[in-house]
């Protein structure tokens, strides 16, 4: 059994295991950066400051501060909707088509499809 932290982003469902989070945050503080890369939305002040990213299109709402490996930074989503146990029989594969590989699996909740996202390729969007 996995316990994942639950999300939404632009209109999807998503799931990460919850060992990578730490925190969730209001985007309120959130400034923006001069000639960001592609995916940096902003970023929160503090010591040190927090990156903030947004490959999943969210626009607004809250920041899932997240650490993989030695870097922590923040994914912006739209909420945060809970945690949940999942048995690891009930993951599925990642869905192909993707430019990279920032969803690692699929798994299935009352008819609806959620997608896990893999905290150290969201790190590498960075």
């Amino acid at each position: 059994m996995t316990t994942m932290v639950c999300f939404t982003a632009a209109g999807a469902e998503y799931c990460l295991p919850v060992d990578a989070a730490r925190s969730v945050r209001t985007s309120d503080a959130m400034i923006s950066l001069p000639d960001p890369n592609p995916d940096v939305t902003g970023m929160l002040p503090g010591d040190p400051p927090l990156t903030v990213i947004s490959p999943l299109h969210s626009e607004r709402g809250h920041i899932l501060v997240i650490e993989a490996g030695d870097k922590t930074f923040g994914l912006l989503v739209d909420a945060v909707t809970g945690l949940r146990r999942i048995d690891d029989a009930e993951l599925g594969p990642a869905p192909e088509g993707q430019g990279r590989q920032l969803v690692c699996g699929t798994l299935y909740s009352n008819g609806r499809m959620i997608l896990v996202a893999d905290p150290f390729a969201l790190a590498g969007e960075l």
